[in-house]
């Protein structure tokens, strides 16, 4: 599920059945021109909130984060089970979180043809395995 003012409301209520958030992470280059990065960030988050459709009420979806390069740590919300980071292959993150009571899964987005519709099904179709097989793996 994404942020709504009436789920934001009711979040207690949502709360047990949302085991894993999903956030797509964003690493801003300087090499690349504007429009190429508002290509990527939107491929990016289009990506997250397909994969995030199709495993509904069992995700919370967070807005796509961005950040410059540097040291590129990222804070994770507290209170998930599962954390699944969505990212470009090659963008590199620190994750900060209670390692004892949480798993961090970084899946990567391929940028070749996103705007191409048969292959973001693709990707999406990947990156939705990925979570239910990373799922599995916890029991």
């Amino acid at each position: 599920m994404q942020w709504t003012s009436e789920q934001l409301n009711n979040w207690e209520e949502l709360r047990s059945y949302v085991d894993t958030a999903l956030l797509p992470l964003y690493l801003y280059r300087q090499e690349l021109a504007v429009p190429r990065h508002v290509e990527r960030m939107t491929a990016l988050a289009n990506a997250a909130l397909a994969v995030e459709q199709r495993l509904k009420g069992r995700v919370l979806q967070l807005p796509l984060t961005y950040q410059g390069e540097g040291r590129n740590v990222f804070f994770l919300p507290a209170g998930f089970p599962v954390y699944v980071i969505l990212r470009f292959a090659g963008d590199e993150w620190i994750y900060e979180y209670d390692r004892d009571a949480s798993v961090v899964h970084t899946l990567s987005v391929w940028e070749e043809d996103l705007a191409d519709p048969l292959r973001f099904q693709a990707a999406v179709d990947v990156l939705h395995e990925a979570i239910i097989e990373s799922w599995r793996s916890l029991g």
